[in-house]
């Protein structure tokens, strides 16, 4: 790489160390501070229902943005929007101030899922840049990890004191986010026109119908959303529950801090491996599907012990596939979709992870709530091993 390429990878990097610090603030405690509110754990994934229907309403929309308008733009939007649900959030008593809160916030999300990874590739690819980005998604998941480990022990410190300090901290991290992602995110390469906001919305529609055609046409494009649909589906048990689960064994909020960070770590360490899992295993579709398949025997696994540190043990297992999951994913899909529609594709993505996280929320709550959270965590894992084994059937005719 040339020195200008490490600038753009390190301006890279650092964004998403600060914005992921800012998100993390609150995930050890995100589910304890909603039932403290007096929801119960159907209630808990209710609200984030409408988290992931926002995702699933803007998704789209957002993404073809970022194409006509500019990448910059579009994450600074996400940064300061995801700020004001952080603090609305930290403000809210009732069940419906939850709901507005995870609108702002999720708004936010859809500014920057697909307009954060297109603005790097093709930032580097104006550069000269021709290799391949499966190391550059490896390397952000590494960073992404490390922030939540800062982050979160140090919400769940907070939140012993008192269970809102962690929003309104990471309320305030996200708007030096947004400045941040102002001052170092450069497109000089990238063609901006002058256009009327009727211009700018008969563009957006011209992008989003090419890349319906697009996605349509491509096997790539439709493996992943396949994938996106079936994973996000089954995690909602695990993601939304973690907390009830193992608060059985511990005792105070920093507590969770602590298996946040280890949640981090071995992320993290999937993460970092799946470069040299994908050279193992050659085939990009292959590694996908082992790597879904391991998420869900993990999961399998975890609640067959009612003592913690097996049951934490093969828990870690299934976020060690799921971080060997994302860049094996994230570089599929980038390395085999047009640059002008980058963006939107992505996008397209992250509403297959959209429509799975709504229905898994539903249905993992109601099982948690009136069987128990090992039923629905064990359904969950044999969806993704039942689904990953025959993907694998299928590609490998």
């Amino acid at each position: 790489m040339t020195e200008e390429m490490r600038k753009t990878t390190y301006s890279y990097f650092l964004l998403r160390f600060v914005s992921s610090f800012g998100t993390f603030f609150i995930s050890a405690v995100y589910v304890t501070f909603l039932m403290s509110k007096g929801l119960n754990l159907f209630e808990v994934n209710v609200v984030n229902f409408f988290f992931f229907a926002t995702l699933f309403a803007c998704e789209i929309p957002t993404g073809a943005f970022a194409d006509v308008f500019g990448r910059k733009l579009s994450f600074v939007i996400a940064c300061f929007l995801m700020s004001l649900g952080m603090f609305v959030y930290g403000l809210s008593t009732t069940f419906w101030f939850f709901v507005l809160a995870e609108v702002i916030a999720a708004a936010g999300s859809t500014f920057a899922s697909g307009a954060f990874q297109a603005w790097v590739v093709d930032r580097l690819r104006l550069q000269g840049y021709e290799g391949p980005v499966n190391h550059i998604f490896a390397k952000e998941q590494q960073v992404k990890n490390a922030a939540a480990i800062i982050a979160t022990i140090l919400g769940a410190f907070l939140a012993d004191r008192n269970i809102a300090l962690p929003w309104f901290v990471g309320g305030v991290v996200m708007c030096v986010a947004g400045i941040s992602a102002w001052i170092l995110m450069h497109e000089d390469g990238y063609v901006h026109k002058r256009v009327t906001l009727y211009e700018g919305i008969m563009r957006m529609k011209g992008v989003v119908c090419d890349g319906i055609r697009y996605s349509k046409d491509s096997d790539v494009v439709r493996f992943i959303l396949l994938l996106g649909v079936v994973q996000f589906f089954a995690v909602q048990a695990p993601n939304m529950q973690w907390q009830p689960f193992f608060g059985q064994f511990l005792h105070n909020k920093t507590s969770f801090g602590f298996i946040f960070a280890c949640i981090a770590i071995a992320t993290m360490a999937g993460s970092a491996y799946a470069p040299m899992f994908l050279r193992a295993v050659k085939e990009e579709k292959i590694a996908l599907c082992i790597a879904q398949g391991l998420v869900g025997i993990g999961l399998c696994a975890t609640v067959l012990f009612h003592v913690f540190v097996p049951a934490i043990s093969f828990f870690l297992i299934h976020e060690i596939a799921r971080g060997l999951f994302i860049p094996l994913k994230d570089a599929y899909l980038n390395d085999n979709i047009p640059s002008e529609q980058r963006a939107t594709l992505l996008s397209f993505g992250s509403v297959s992870h959209h429509i799975g996280g709504m229905i898994g929320l539903l249905v993992s709550g109601a099982i948690a709530q009136w069987y128990s959270i090992p039923t629905a965590w064990t359904i969950s894992g044999l969806v993704l091993v039942c689904s990953a084994f025959l993907l694998f059937i299928k590609t490998r005719r």
